[in-house]
Formats: C-alpha cells, sequence, structure tokens
C-alpha cells in the first residue's frame, strides 16, 4: 500500500483537499473537529488523528496508508487477547485471529485512507472489551470501570458504530461472565452512563447527518425496502465471509428485491437464531456469537439509510468477529481428537492462505481511483458512483475523452448532479467544445445558483475567448458564493491585468 494513492471519494474531504487536516494539529483543528458536519458525520478523534499525522509524517497518502495499516495491526493484536479471554485455546486463538487478519473483507478498512475511523473506533471498541473483562472478572479494580469508560468515549468519538458497546458489555456479562446469576442488578446499573454516552451520541450523529442531508426519507427508501435490504444484508455478509470472491468498493442499493431472496434470507437467520436460543445452556458460546453479530452491525444495517449503497465491506470490521467465534469456538471445544484436531487445523490454515491470495488481490484494486471504480463496474454493474469517480480521475489527467464518456453516463443515471455537469463542462472545455462545454455550466447553475465552480468555469471560458467584461460578471457571482476561494480572486487578478493591456494598445 505504499505505492498507493488518494482516491477521488472521501478522500479529499477528509485529507487531500482539507486544509485544517492537511496544515497540522492546532487548537483550531481540534475545535473544529468538534463542531464540523464535514463528510456527513461526527467522528472529532479521527480528524484528529489525521492532523496528527500531518504535524508528524506530512499528509501524504503513504503515511496515511501507513498509519492505517499500524492501526488495524493494533487490532489484530487486540482481537487474539479477546479470544483467549473468551476461553479459546491459544491454537485456536491464533487461528481465529489469522482469519480476521487475513480476510478481504477488511481491506476496505485498511487501503482506504478515508476509513481511519472504522480503525480507531474498532481498536477502542476491543480495548474497552478486554478492560471490561478484567474489570467485571474476579477481584476487578475500581480504576478498570473508568478505564473501560475512556475507551468506550473514545470509540464512539472515532465512529458512531460503537454505540452498541454497551450492549457487548452485556453479552459477556451473560457469558463468559455468567453475571446475571449472581450481580444483576449491579450488572445493570453500571452500565447506564455508557447507555447514555451511546444515546447521547446517536443524537448528535443524527443531527450532523440530517443538516448535511446525509440521512434518506422514506419516499426515496421505504421502511419495506429497508427491512428487505437489512434481511438480505445480514445473510450477504455471512456468505462473503465463507466466499469473498467478489468484493468491490460500492455495492448500488436494489430498489426492488426479489421476495423468493428476501424469504430464503428470512429463513436462514431464522434457523441460526432458533439453534443459538435452544443451544445457549450448552453451547452459549453460539448465541453470544450470534448476538454480537447482529447487535454490532444493527447501527449500520440501513433501518436509517446514510447513502444508496446495500452495505458495504467496511462494516464488517467488527461484526464479523462473531461469526468467526461461533465456528471457531465450536470446532476448538467439540474435537477432540488430536489427529483431527491437527486436520482440522491444516484445513483451515490452507483456507486461510487462500484468504490471503484474495487480501493482496483485494489491495491491489485500491491502488488508484482508476484501478479501484474500474473494478467495481466489472463487479457491481453500471452505477452512478463509479462512472462519475472514473470520469473525475480521468478529468485530473487530462483524458478528456474517457473522462466525457464516464460523466455522461454518470449524468444519464443522475441528471440532477451538479458536480457531475459542472466536471463534464471541464472536460468538453479541455477538448475545445466550448459550446457543449457552456451548456453543462449553465445546466449545473441551472440545478442550483449558489455553487461557485460553474460560474468559475464559465468565466474561464470567456477568458479563453477574449470575452473579459462578461468573465468579469461571472468571476464576480463565483466571488460572492465563495470569497475565499483563491483561485477566483487570481483569474480576477488575471482578467484584470487582460484589460489593462488591451485598453492600452
Amino acid at each position: 500500500m505504499s505505492s498507493h494513492e488518494f482516491i477521488n471519494w472521501d478522500d479529499p474531504f477528509y485529507i487531500s483537499e482539507n486544509s485544517l487536516v492537511s496544515s497540522g494539529l492546532s487548537w483550531i483543528g481540534i475545535g473544529w473537529a468538534f463542531i464540523t458536519n464535514t463528510a456527513s458525520n461526527w467522528h472529532p478523534l479521527t480528524w484528529i488523528s489525521y492532523m496528527l499525522d500531518s504535524s508528524l509524517f506530512g499528509a501524504s497518502a503513504t503515511t496515511v496508508h501507513m498509519v492505517n495499516l499500524f492501526w488495524y495491526v493494533g487490532c489484530v493484536i487486540l482481537v487474539f487477547f479477546l479470544f483467549l479471554n473468551l476461553k479459546a485455546s491459544i491454537p485456536a486463538a491464533f487461528l481465529m485471529t489469522a482469519f480476521f487478519a487475513l480476510h478481504p473483507l477488511h481491506v476496505e478498512s485498511v487501503a482506504w485512507a478515508a476509513e481511519r475511523k472504522d480503525l480507531l473506533c474498532a481498536f477502542f471498541f476491543l480495548s474497552a472489551t478486554l478492560s471490561y473483562l478484567r474489570y467485571a472478572g474476579k477481584n476487578g479494580k475500581q480504576y478498570l470501570y473508568y478505564l473501560t469508560t475512556l475507551f468506550l468515549v473514545l470509540s464512539l468519538l472515532s465512529k458512531p458504530m460503537a454505540v452498541t458497546w454497551p450492549c457487548v458489555a452485556l453479552l459477556l456479562d451473560f457469558w463468559p461472565l455468567k453475571r446475571f446469576e449472581s450481580e444483576l442488578k449491579k450488572s445493570i446499573y453500571e452500565k447506564i452512563p455508557w447507555f447514555a454516552l451511546s444515546i447521547i451520541t446517536s443524537i448528535i450523529t443524527l443531527i450532523v447527518q440530517d443538516k448535511s442531508r446525509a440521512i434518506k426519507s422514506l419516499v426515496e427508501f421505504p421502511l419495506t425496502d429497508r427491512l428487505a435490504n437489512a434481511v438480505i444484508s445480514y445473510l450477504e455478509y455471512i456468505h462473503q465471509s465463507l466466499l469473498p470472491l467478489e468484493l468491490t468498493v460500492f455495492y448500488p442499493y436494489p430498489y426492488a428485491f426479489d421476495h423468493s431472496s428476501v424469504m430464503m434470507a428470512c429463513a436462514v437467520l431464522t434457523l441460526i437464531s432458533v439453534v443459538a436460543v435452544w443451544q445457549r445452556d450448552q453451547r452459549p458460546h453460539l448465541l453470544w456469537g450470534w448476538l454480537f453479530y447482529l447487535g454490532v452491525l444493527f447501527p449500520v444495517i440501513g433501518i436509517v439509510q446514510v447513502g444508496e449503497q446495500a452495505h458495504a465491506d467496511r462494516y464488517m470490521l467488527l461484526p464479523q468477529l462473531g461469526l468467526i467465534f461461533m465456528a471457531g469456538f465450536s470446532l476448538d471445544k467439540n474435537i477432540k481428537k488430536i489427529k483431527i484436531r491437527r486436520l482440522a487445523a491444516v484445513v483451515i490454515t490452507l483456507f486461510i492462505a487462500v484468504l490471503m491470495a484474495l487480501t493482496f488481490r483485494q489491495v491491489s484494486y485500491w491502488k488508484n481511483t482508476k484501478t479501484l471504480f474500474s473494478q467495481n463496474l466489472a463487479v457491481a454493474g453500471e452505477n452512478e458512483l463509479a462512472h462519475f469517480n472514473l470520469g473525475t480521475a480521468y478529468l485530473q489527467s487530462n483524458q478528456f475523452d474517457l473522462a466525457i464518456t464516464h460523466l455522461l453516463a454518470a449524468a444519464k443515471m443522475n441528471p440532477a448532479d451538479i458536480t457531475t455537469f459542472n466536471n463534464l463542462g471541464v472536460a468538453y472545455a479541455g477538448m475545445n467544445q466550448d459550446n457543449l462545454a457552456e451548456s453543462c455550466f449553465r445546466q449545473a447553475i441551472l440545478l442550483d445558483p449558489k455553487v461557485a465552480q460553474p460560474y468559475f468555469h464559465l468565466a474561464e471560458l470567456r477568458v479563453k475567448q477574449g470575452l473579459f467584461n462578461e468573465a468579469t460578471k461571472y468571476i464576480d457571482e463565483a466571488a460572492q458564493l465563495a470569497p475565499q476561494w483563491k483561485e477566483v480572486n487570481d483569474l480576477r487578478d488575471k482578467v484584470q491585468k487582460l484589460i489593462s493591456e488591451k485598453s492600452t494598445s
């Protein structure tokens, strides 16, 4: 990953075009991290970590990816100790951890610079879990309760997906701690502050996402569709954990659901749930792992729909641990004969080796925007996001013909997107097709007259055509909408100089 570039999707908002982040750690930046709704998320610790990267190493793609890898290694170490604390043998814990560490589903969380939030959230989520196991175990000290609370706060400040952690603590009380039998009241009361922190974080996140218009309405995504997609996604994540063959960066929302697929998913999930509940006394690890998977994944399963993805690889960083533990612990405790255990270990090791090969292949797709979204089109089929990002990437490398091809496809799928028409206009201008370029800029203005970029590019077009007075008019429009935009002021100076030269000649 050391040679990987930033990609066009989210990386500019988070790092490459974010001046507060790239300028390094500062009090102004820290304050901004707690109040911004940039990228439609609330995760101040994630912002601060990027600023720290910039201060220590610079804001290069290599730096961010290597720091992501560092945090992932930390998560892997914590996963190993978690499995040991959940009574797995050392060999079983090692193999389960290797399965987790080398699974291609987790490539997205590491190879995508903008997904630092997944790694920080997981690291502190796992730290809170291990700290809680020590606190609630024999001779647990009170300071461990406060340490657990600190880790929970850090996890919530990294990504709101950690809001389910208090439920995980209750799961640990059920098994392996078995506190419900002797400390039921204490077990519930001590978690009230943690649930309060989760509720506060949820409210802040919903406010931020609503303010950014990231939360989709029930008109766009009806509740019945959300429930159908949630059920199918729960099963799809299990399938991808076992056969991770066609993973990609974006899975378009289907908008139409096959009833037989929904019914099959319901049947499989119900069957697993029934077996887990039925075996709760003899094999409590099954219910523990299953509820961990269902619960930790719930905040991002799509009941509250943010974005237009059906599901996403990055969402499985933590929830997959429940599935791994169900299978791995069952094999560990039920296979007693040494020969069979050795054979099982060999088979699992070979499977992990296949996972590792698939992971290296998946990492290669994240080299840059072009490789990533070309693979996305091949796997997920036609979708606006892939065409838009490919078009923008080709535009940035001055491959205007390819940029136009992809941006036209994106505009056809979503004729209401301003940025698509703006970029399409820039591509046409690069091909010296000024009439088509102007039409695109005017369409962007028609869609939203309060966006500065189309006015700026119209001004550039008029400068190229020698129409300086008209260019000045568009520069004024752009400057009024974006007074701090340096390029607008530079263009104004250039036009004034050209007008002056023209008048003196």
